[in-house]
């Protein structure tokens, strides 16, 4: 009998243990769903596939006050007929005066596309559930890529003196290539020239518009989301089609 007492007496503290202290234990959510939602894309920042430059759409991407009269964005490798389906494109960029860690050339398509807020895009978002009050550009880059990926760049190996005195140099700049893979996407893309990173960006310099040799040449079908909008690209022989 007392060992039955004594045995049912352990059980009960273990239970209590146990379970008794998981309303502590277990996560107390004071903020509606909806806010947890917005917010969790800070929470698993660098744990999922979220990343900085899939984040670019909820930017707002100004044009920086640039002063430097030398920087130039030049595309190399490229015909006079246009882009074959599938090459590299060289982006080189000249007369840089400070190198910072935070730039980076971005392709964006199409060629016309505009980097300002684009309001009217929130009730395709909310539509998803997606109601966080944040700029929706209406266009934004697809393909990017850190100058300091350039070895010769953060150190300015690559330099070019743009003014002398007296046969000495006293002002040089730096230069550094990135080269991109691109196939055709069947829209005229351009390369564009951002400092800031992904979290401030803003625009120093943009190239010219850039167009594929066969933009109707058909290659193969492609499927895929442009954000949370819902909506998605079918890519085929005769171009962009929104669903």
């Amino acid at each position: 009998m007392h060992s039955f007492l004594y045995l049912n007496l352990s059980f009960s503290i273990v239970f209590v243990l146990l379970f008794g202290s998981s309303t502590s234990l277990s996560p107390t959510f004071s903020s509606p769903p909806f806010e947890i939602i917005i917010n969790s894309t800070t929470e698993f920042q660098g744990h999922t596939a979220i990343s900085e430059f899939r984040l670019l759409n909820r930017r707002i991407l100004f044009e920086c006050l640039n002063l430097n009269q030398f920087l130039e964005v030049k595309i190399q490798a490229v015909s006079e007929t246009g882009l074959s389906d599938d090459q590299n494109v060289t982006v080189t960029i000249t007369g840089v005066l400070d190198p910072s860690h935070l730039d980076w050339v971005a392709m964006i398509s199409p060629f016309s596309s505009s980097v300002r807020d684009c309001p009217f895009n929130g009730a395709y978002y909310v539509q998803t559930g997606d109601i966080s009050k944040l700029p929706l550009l209406c266009h934004y880059p697809i393909k990017a890529q850190f100058l300091s990926k350039d070895p010769d760049y953060m150190g300015c190996k690559k330099q070019e003196c743009k003014r002398y005195r007296k046969g000495m140099c006293v002002l040089k700049t730096c230069n550094a290539s990135l080269t991109f893979h691109v196939v055709n996407i069947r829209t005229d893309i351009e390369f564009v020239f951002f400092t800031g990173g992904f979290d401030t960006p803003c625009i120093l310099r943009r190239t010219g518009t850039v167009k594929f040799a066969n933009p109707n040449h058909p290659l193969y079908g492609h499927l895929s989301s442009i954000d949370s909008t819902g909506q998605s690209v079918n890519l085929n022989s005769y171009g962009f089609v929104l669903l």
